[in-house]
């Protein structure tokens, strides 16, 4: 075989491992999932999870926290979200926000962690997220400061993005401490906040 055959193979061989290694993905996990196929997408996110994909993480961990295909272990759905929580998957920030938050599962209460996470979260766009940032940040809690101004950009985000009544209700009560001025900022940045996300 020629020297350009073996550089030809060795090329096409570093394509096929690299194409391998892409495949596992939360998204195809996901799909799986749909499908009914139940193990074969908690392996492929094991796999996934293991090459690094955050959201594959959280998946698995939402699966061993609620046993719906596979038995619960606490231990490793913890596990897992922290796999999550340190490639930065939003949902895993919130959740683990959530923790700190309530003191729970061997975390200790730690509003300070809490606000940290949810502020994280809330930057990349989680809804739960950003309604918890938002009541942080209107009351100025956690060692946050108090913007009301962000706070109610946040609120409206988190409306928008399905926290409809809950949201509204807070943008009912916190409109009456502002000024017409400071809401048009508000929804400025809340407007900002969309079109840098797309």
């Amino acid at each position: 075989m020629s020297l350009v055959g073996v550089f030809t193979r060795a090329v096409l061989l570093t394509f096929a491992l690299s194409a391998a290694a892409l495949a596992y993905s939360e998204e195809e996990g996901q799909d799986m999932f749909q499908r009914g196929l139940y193990q074969e997408a908690i392996q492929h996110w094991k796999k996934a999870s293991k090459a690094g994909d955050a959201g594959a993480s959280y998946r698995l961990s939402v699966e061993y926290s609620n046993a719906n295909v596979v038995k619960r272990d606490m231990q490793l759905a913890l596990e897992y979200l922290e796999a999550s929580v340190e490639g930065d998957d939003p949902r895993g920030l919130q959740d683990m926000g959530s923790l700190y938050d309530e003191g729970i599962f061997g975390y200790e209460r730690n509003p300070e962690k809490a606000a940290q996470f949810y502020l994280r979260a809330a930057a990349m766009g989680n809804s739960a997220a950003m309604f918890n940032a938002a009541a942080i940040l209107e009351l100025g809690e956690a060692g946050v400061t108090q913007d009301r101004v962000e706070a109610y950009k946040y609120y409206v985000l988190s409306r928008d993005a399905g926290f409809y009544p809950l949201a509204v209700e807070a943008l009912m009560d916190l409109s009456s401490q502002m000024t017409p001025e400071e809401i048009a900022e508000a929804e400025i940045r809340a407007e900002k906040f969309l079109k840098a996300d797309k």
